[in-house]
């Protein structure tokens, strides 16, 4: 017996919101326990190094690890080159410390404690992303979900429990504390799925050229969206100046809910379609891909409906009322990834069953991030803060257009709006309750989020099944 891929799909966003939240809450913990210089430092160090350095360590291995029919035989190889790569990263930081914390603005004399302590989280994250990518190719969603989910949650009871319940302010404490959670949870996954790691290390396999191909296709269409926003930063803080960058990080933390159902779409799809034979069946089977697809197109346009709204409410709510200037324009953003998630589906679905689609979608992805950040520069230079805006939601839109242009196969796109006059009346019954209602943020969204999936399930535009799929177990296929 195992749980229906809509239970899956659930957990990933569930599991999203859950390390979001955890990670907040952890940061304003730490915030408040060491002066900003320090928690800068573990920042910098914990979080931010880490993922950037996993670009190397990990690569496109993750992607390729969760091709359901090939993935698992590199599994030894992606080990062995993360261990080697972290090495790497090890041996630069242990060879120019002097240069690199200067470089940093970090103290010179800590750097063993700092980097040994580095390169400890490093090499946990890179082998529990590979153990995470090994799973998702067996389509063991929950538990590879899991291991991304429970780094953020027990840090956040370790900081809670040291600076809350201990007392302990300490700068050193403190730095190990916040980084030991990825190291106790590699060593939790390691012994709970040994057997399974063992068995899958037969040889050290190199990825083909065709599955390289294929991981890479994968992986610069899953990081598009966020190499265009730190683009996006980097030029408005040049522009403009840090007070708008900002101003536009916060629309862009604010919208960011709404890539909660595009990442959700990512670590789905690939294992699903590259696990299947046939493209539509997959698609429109009952509680299949497509209508997975549907429900999650569905929640990232009620998440619209939310910040047409009550954008500028949350963010004084949340950020306070310096940062209202954020709401002005967010709704661009929030456009933005209907187009994005409409062209993710098409891309991973098609990727994922013909070869031939990996070279165009490579090609316009590249393109676009080599243009992108010289047309927002000029956006600005003729609108200002809103051609920031401007910029991102066009490059989008004609990401999306050349997705469709160049893609083998268009059933994705037939697929994802089958119905859609359903989705449609639901969006407008919202739309007139919210503008003729004026009613407050809480209530709003509460009463709205009724309507809205009410009129899904009343028009047949979302199976009641899918909601029977969640809570219950089915028989394996």
């Amino acid at each position: 017996m195992e749980r229906n891929l809509s239970f899956y799909t659930l957990f990933y966003v569930f599991s999203l919101v859950l390390m979001r939240f955890c990670g907040i809450i952890t940061k304003i913990i730490l915030a408040r326990a060491l002066t900003p210089f320090e928690y800068g430092i573990i920042i910098l160090l914990v979080i931010s190094l880490p993922a950037i350095f996993q670009l190397v360590t990990n690569f496109c291995l993750f992607d390729i690890l969760g091709h359901a029919g090939e993935g698992r035989r590199y599994f030894g190889f992606s080990l062995v080159y993360g261990i080697l790569a972290t090495a790497g990263v090890g041996l630069v930081l242990f060879a120019f410390p002097v240069q690199i914390c200067t470089f940093l603005n970090i103290p010179v004399e800590m750097w063993p404690f700092l980097f040994s302590v580095l390169i400890v989280v490093l090499l946990s994250m890179t082998l529990s992303v590979d153990i995470m990518g090994l799973l998702r190719g067996k389509k063991n969603h929950s538990f590879a979900a899991a291991i991304s989910t429970a780094p953020g949650v027990l840090r956040l009871l370790f900081i809670f429990f040291a600076v809350s319940v201990l007392g302990i302010y300490d700068f050193d404490a403190l730095y190990v504390i916040f980084a030991i959670p990825p190291l106790i949870i590699l060593l939790a996954v390691l012994f709970r799925k040994a057997k399974t790691i063992i068995d899958s290390i037969h040889s050290i396999q190199i990825p083909s050229r065709k599955i390289l191909v294929f991981g890479f296709s994968v992986y610069i269409i899953g990081i598009w969206i966020t190499l265009c926003q730190n683009l996006s930063k980097i030029v408005i803080s040049h522009d403009l100046g840090i007070e708008f960058q900002a101003f536009f990080d916060v629309s862009l933390t604010l919208a960011a809910v709404i890539t909660f159902f595009s990442s959700a779409l990512y670590l789905i799809a690939v294992p699903e379609s590259t696990g299947a034979s046939d493209k539509s069946l997959l698609l429109n089977r009952p509680g299949g891909l497509g209508d997975i697809g549907r429900l999650l197109f569905a929640m990232t346009l009620f998440c619209v409906l939310i910040l047409i709204f009550y954008a500028k409410e949350l963010i004084v709510l949340l950020f306070s009322a310096d940062y209202a200037q954020a709401g002005d324009y967010i709704l661009l953003i929030a456009i933005g990834y209907v187009f994005i998630f409409i062209q993710q589906f098409i891309a991973y679905v098609n990727v994922s069953f013909d070869e031939k689609s990996t070279k165009p979608f490579v090609f316009i992805t590249v393109i676009s991030l080599l243009v992108f950040p010289i047309f927002s520069h000029i956006m600005i230079g003729y609108f200002g803060f809103l051609g920031a805006y401007l910029a991102f939601i066009i490059i989008l839109v004609i990401y999306c257009l050349a997705t469709m242009y160049v893609s083998q196969d268009i059933e994705p796109l037939r697929v994802l709006f089958h119905k859609f006059v359903y989705l449609f009346i639901s969006f407008g019954a919202v739309f007139l309750l919210l503008y003729v209602g004026k009613i407050s943020l809480v209530p709003g969204i509460v009463v709205s989020s009724l309507l809205f999936s009410g009129i899904l399930l009343v028009t047949g535009y979302m199976d009641i099944s899918i909601i029977r799929d969640i809570l219950v177990k089915t028989k394996k296929d």
